[in-house]
């Protein structure tokens, strides 16, 4: 599976609530996109986005795991030291979106955002999740093995109906997989080690041909 991330800027609010211990940062709006043809022409149906983002939901955001990033990694596990936002709630709104709610943690790189935020700027919120995808059509669309790893916030505007329109799959290269114990690993390394240990083997062989040819004049 492959590390897939689509962004979303349009809707998104900034709220900042005065409460009698500080201040309150929150993001709201929609956090996920689906039915709709996105500007790279990828397409998440209806019935792969409510899975997936249901099993997120149960599995993360109700057991007060849903976090996201500042940006996002190079990795679909989550990093604590990198950690900006506490998802509290998802809920689709029937019309192609999933509309979220988080909260920004004022504190370690989640400083950067609310700074943004209290100086009027915008942010965005990027899913990050692993999958597949297939072509069909010209249009590419992301299969059923869909899996939600975080919601991040982000600065680059992307995704259908957003600003401006674009969307970005990072990573490409590298493949991932979900052990039984539900560790993730990469497999782009392990793949990377046994082309080295096939070519060490084909370079051993032609030396061995080379070797009896030479004997053998």
């Amino acid at each position: 599976m492959k590390l897939i991330t689509e962004t979303y800027l349009e809707g998104i609010e900034s709220l900042v609530e005065n409460t009698s211990t500080g201040r309150i940062y929150k993001i709201e709006g929609p956090f996920a996109t689906y039915n709709k043809i996105n500007a790279n022409k990828r397409m998440y149906t209806e019935s792969v986005m409510t899975p997936a983002m249901t099993k997120y939901i149960t599995e993360k955001v109700a057991t007060g795991r849903g976090f996201g990033e500042l940006n996002h990694p190079q990795s679909p596990q989550v990093n604590f030291e990198r950690v900006v936002m506490v998802i509290e709630s998802l809920k689709d709104n029937k019309n192609g979106h999933w509309i979220g709610k988080g909260k920004i943690i004022n504190e370690g790189m989640g400083k950067i955002v609310t700074a943004i935020m209290e100086a009027g700027g915008k942010v965005g919120v990027s899913t990050r999740a692993l999958g597949t995808v297939r072509m069909q059509e010209g249009i590419t669309y992301v299969n059923n093995d869909l899996m939600f790893s975080a919601i991040d916030v982000v600065s680059d505007p992307s995704g259908p109906g957003c600003f401006p329109e674009m969307v970005s799959e990072a990573y490409t290269d590298s493949e991932w997989d979900i052990l039984e114990d539900g560790r993730i690993i990469q497999l782009s390394v392990d793949r990377a080690i046994k082309r080295l240990d096939e070519a060490k083997v084909l370079k051993s062989f032609s030396e061995i041909m080379l070797d009896l040819a030479r004997k053998n004049k």
